[in-house]
């Protein structure tokens, strides 16, 4: 039962650093630091879902129960791959120039739509 607690909480916290992410790139591009606090954020946030997902992955696992039985596990893998996929693609894009456009629009997309499917994720777990 520890584990399950272990991945509601991460996964809390991973939702609360890819949001303030967004926030700090979309108000603060006028701040210098902007982009290395954005940067940091998406990283700490994607790490924190892969190890929630780990959490409830070994605590199934333990219990010898089902995975992927309820749809809130399918949300979860989703939001946790595109929790992913964000800092990378942002990453991608610094070093891809001649593709940034595409990977600029791959990437905001990409955290837009995990931040809103772990939303709804962080719902259909309490419910």
């Amino acid at each position: 039962m520890g584990f399950l607690y272990a991945h509601a909480v991460l996964m809390c916290i991973g939702f609360l650093f890819l949001l303030a992410g967004f926030v700090i790139a979309r108000f603060m591009k006028r701040k210098l630091w902007w982009l290395t606090i954005h940067k940091a954020c998406g990283i700490s946030g994607a790490s924190c879902a892969v190890l929630g997902f780990c959490a409830v992955f070994l605590d199934i696992a333990l219990a010898r129960g089902q995975h992927l039985s309820i749809p809130h596990s399918y949300v979860g893998i989703a939001a946790v791959i595109l929790a992913v996929a964000a800092p990378v693609l942002g990453l991608m894009q610094f070093r891809f120039r001649e593709h940034i456009r595409a990977v600029k629009g791959l990437h905001i997309w990409s955290g837009r739509i995990a931040l809103i499917l772990m939303l709804i994720n962080i719902m259909l777990g309490l419910y």
